[in-house]
């Protein structure tokens, strides 16, 4: 109930900030909750009370996600274990940033830069070393002054010109002592990176048969396929600057609910979607076009493959 009431509240805050938001995933080998976007800011995110629930494979799968997507990618949640997170502070669950619902709030609906990340040690920001050694420079400081004020060491302060993140607390007396911000605002919406999705569809241990041959025909016909797990879809195809969302299901009646959930997060990410399957009954379910296995053997180009899945858009 903690977990519901939390999405509810995500929910609200991302249409309050102007998003369009698509309907909630609540099946269980799916590893995100929502979609959505404001103007070309698209976010993907995963709901949880307890972040701990949050593991390394599901992480890995929506990072592939968002990556093929050009999307962000954001972990909302209230606890680390039995510790409770701080808000306005950002947090990593397996690479992926972590904030509360108020830090959701703060950051989309107030437009407050969130500037303080959790890392082992304590809070720490990202300074702009350009910057810090201009107004060092400016104010007269040598790096030994500096630091003498600081009460760190001048090795630190060349680090932190160079990059290096400091702890809040020194950052504070940076800030102090310089006047002018030094910090640099945390970008939540900038767009996920992933490494490691360019495997062929044949080598993918978790794809069955009949998904391997389905998405192999995709290949042919000229998209780049990216297979991915534990999401509502199989894979994300793409060609120029076309992209597909595209489930493989043998046909039966519980696709009903599947597509419904997959013509929302097209229409929230301005993707085309579609179910290749293996019967030729239906053209479209429940907004999401369909394609059976005797179809798609005959289309032979990229253009033909989205004619189709265009002509059975409702």
């Amino acid at each position: 109930m903690e977990r519901l009431r939390i999405l509810q509240e995500v929910k609200e805050i991302l249409r309050g900030a102007g998003f369009q938001v698509s309907e909630e995933c609540n099946f269980k080998d799916v590893g995100f909750d929502l979609f959505a976007r404001r103007d070309n800011k698209l976010i993907i995110l995963k709901v949880l009370t307890n972040i701990d629930a949050f593991n390394e494979q599901t992480a890995k799968e929506l990072k592939t996600l968002a990556y093929a997507l050009r999307a962000s990618l954001i972990l909302v949640g209230e606890r680390d274990g039995s510790s409770k997170l701080e808000d306005d502070v950002v947090y990593f669950r397996n690479g992926v940033p972590t904030i509360t619902p108020t830090t959701l709030r703060n950051y989309l609906v107030y437009n407050l830069p969130v500037q303080v990340y959790a890392a082992p040690g304590g809070f720490y920001v990202k300074i702009e070393g350009e910057r810090l050694r201009e107004e060092r420079e400016r104010k007269n400081l040598s790096r030994g002054d500096l630091a003498r004020l600081l009460h760190v060491s001048r090795r630190a302060i060349k680090m932190y010109e160079e990059g290096m993140d400091a702890r809040v607390e020194i950052a504070a007396l940076m800030e102090e002592v310089l006047d002018p911000s030094i910090i640099r605002d945390l970008d939540l919406l900038k767009p996920m990176r992933s490494r490691g999705i360019g495997r062929d569809v044949k080598d993918i241990e978790w794809l069955y048969n009949f998904q391997k041959e389905m998405l192999s025909i995709i290949e042919r016909i000229g998209y780049k396929v990216i297979p991915v797990r534990r999401c509502l879809f199989d894979a994300v195809s793409k060609e120029r600057r076309n992209i597909i969302l595209t489930s493989v299901r043998r046909y039966d009646f519980s696709l009903r609910k599947r597509a419904r959930i997959m013509s929302s997060i097209a229409k929230v990410t301005g993707k085309h979607a579609v179910i290749l399957t293996d019967r030729d009954e239906r053209k479209n379910i429940e907004g999401t076009p369909t394609i059976s296995r005797r179809e798609l053997i005959r289309i032979r180009d990229p253009e033909e493959i989205l004619d189709v899945i265009m002509e059975r858009e409702l």
